[in-house]
């Protein structure tokens, strides 16, 4: 079974944690509050292949792979 050690989970954190601010920061921030802001890119002309693209999940799939695992053990 996998098992996640202090070290990563601590990165993961800080991760989610900056991820964090850079959304809110690009949603507006707290009021008041100067200074740089993260850019945002947004594709002039949209790749049409694109179209009907849905990204994926990927806390879901995982849980839904450790789920099947877990069934195809039992």
């Amino acid at each position: 079974m996998y098992t996640i050690t202090k070290g990563p989970s601590k990165l993961v954190a800080q991760r989610r944690t900056a991820w964090q601010q850079v959304q809110q920061q690009l949603d507006g921030g707290p009021a008041g509050e100067s200074g740089p802001r993260p850019v945002q890119y947004v594709e002039r002309t949209p790749n049409p292949r694109l179209q009907n693209f849905v990204p994926i999940d990927l806390d879901e799939w995982w849980a839904q792979q450790f789920l099947a695992r877990i069934t195809n053990c039992s």
